[in-house]
C-alpha cells in the first residue's frame, strides 16, 4: 500500500493590498464614528450631576462666554475702592428630583489651597464669606448666565487691610451648596469655580 502524502499544493495567491487598504479603511471610520458616539454621547449609566459655570459677556457678540476673564484691576488709594468685576452665573440641575442650591461666595488670597472634599480648607485664609443666592431647580433646569445672575464686586479697603497687597494676586470664590433634608442645612457639595490670580494695581 502506497502511504506516500499528496504534495499537490494549492495554488498560492499574492496578497490584494488594494483590498487590505480598503478593509483598513472600513474599520477606521467606523472606530472614529464610535469615538465620536463616545464623547459627544450622554453618560449611558445615567449618572446626575449638577453644575456650575463662571462666564463673563462678549458685548460685540453679544455671547456670555468662557473666556477674557479679569487678570488685573485698579485699585484706587484715595476712595478705598478698585474697579468693578462683572461677572455671570451658571448653575444646572442633571438630577432626577428637585434641588435647591445655594452659592456662597469667598474671598482669599492667591495662596489659599481649594479642597473639593473638605469644607473649611484654609479657611483662616479668607475674608469674606457672603451666602449670595439661592435657587430651586427643577429637574434638567439651568439658571443663568443672564442679568439676573450677574456678579459685581469691588475690592475694599476692608479687605485689603485683612489681607494686604499681594503680588501674587487674590481669588474669588464661588462653591455650591445643596440642601440637606436630614441635616436641615445646607452641604457643600464640593463644586466651586473661582477667579485666580486677580492682580491689583495701586493708583492714586
Amino acid at each position: 500500500m502506497n502511504n506516500k502524502k499528496n504534495n499537490n499544493s494549492r495554488p498560492k495567491r499574492e496578497l490584494d493590498f488594494e483590498l487590505v487598504a480598503k478593509i483598513v479603511m472600513i474599520f477606521t471610520v467606523i472606530g472614529i464614528i464610535v469615538s465620536s458616539i463616545l464623547i459627544f454621547t450622554p453618560p449611558i449609566s445615567g449618572e446626575e450631576y449638577a453644575e456650575l459655570g463662571l462666564l463673563t459677556y462678549n458685548q460685540s457678540e453679544q455671547k456670555y462666554k468662557a473666556e477674557n476673564y479679569p487678570s488685573r484691576i485698579d485699585y484706587n488709594q484715595t476712595t478705598g475702592l478698585s474697579e468693578s468685576i462683572t461677572l455671570f452665573v451658571m448653575i444646572s440641575n442633571h438630577y432626577a428630583s428637585t434641588k435647591f442650591f445655594e452659592i456662597r461666595l469667598k474671598i482669599g488670597l492667591q495662596s489659599v489651597l481649594i479642597n473639593e472634599d473638605i469644607y473649611g480648607t484654609n479657611e483662616t485664609t479668607y475674608f469674606m464669606e457672603e451666602h449670595w443666592i439661592k435657587r430651586i431647580l427643577d429637574t434638567d433646569q439651568q439658571w443663568g448666565p443672564s442679568s439676573e445672575s450677574k456678579f459685581e464686586f469691588q475690592f475694599s479697603e476692608e479687605i485689603l487691610t485683612k489681607l494686604g497687597i499681594n503680588e501674587d494676586g487674590y481669588k474669588i470664590i464661588f462653591e455650591l451648596w445643596e440642601w440637606n433634608q436630614s441635616l436641615e442645612d445646607f452641604s457643600y457639595t464640593g463644586i466651586h469655580v473661582y477667579l485666580t490670580s486677580l492682580k491689583l494695581d495701586l493708583v492714586s
